[in-house]
């Protein structure tokens, strides 16, 4: 059981990392994903899901994920051994299942920064999960522990970025 604490952390970190990277960027340029068009009456994702947000929070992944394995090699722990770039495709996921929460959101007639309860804390967890998936077979205690910690880890996250004024809102 430790020892899928240990792979989860590898594995899970980078998605965490990716998920709140774009708040980063909120002062720079942006060009939205959806192109500023509309799906009815709502944008199709909203104008906070940007393409500098995706390749920023890839960019995070691949290095969190890169700092994570060179740590657990040089603390001597287990670690899963994926290719390098695996880590910017489990922030892609992550992205990826945030824009899916985000276009639940819009259809949903919510506004940006409406709390959306687990929506809003898991829908980047699954993308991540379900191309974690994709590259190597995790034990199911990894999955138990991303379903597990995700709601504490994001709420807490939250909450930091709002106190140092990156969020407007702490959820």
């Amino acid at each position: 059981m430790l020892n899928a604490f240990i792979s989860a952390i590898q594995l899970l970190l980078p998605a965490y990392l990716a998920n709140g990277a774009p708040t980063l960027l909120i002062n720079y340029r942006k060009h939205p994903l959806d192109f500023g068009k509309k799906l009815g009456k709502n944008r199709i994702f909203g104008e906070g899901k940007t393409w500098e947000g995706i390749i920023f929070a890839c960019i995070i992944a691949f290095i969190a994920g890169l700092l994570v394995k060179h740590a657990y090699y040089f603390l001597n722990l287990p670690w899963i051994s994926i290719n390098p770039f695996g880590y910017a495709f489990i922030g892609l996921g992550a992205m990826l299942g945030d824009l899916a929460g985000s276009f639940i959101k819009r259809r949903l007639n919510m506004k940006r920064g409406h709390n959306a309860g687990l929506l809003d804390m898991m829908d980047f967890m699954i993308g991540a999960l379900i191309f974690i998936r994709i590259l190597t077979p995790y034990s199911y205690w990894v999955l138990i522990y991303g379903l597990a910690l995700t709601p504490i880890i994001h709420r807490l996250a939250n909450i930091i970025g709002y106190k140092v004024g990156i969020k407007k809102e702490p959820w």
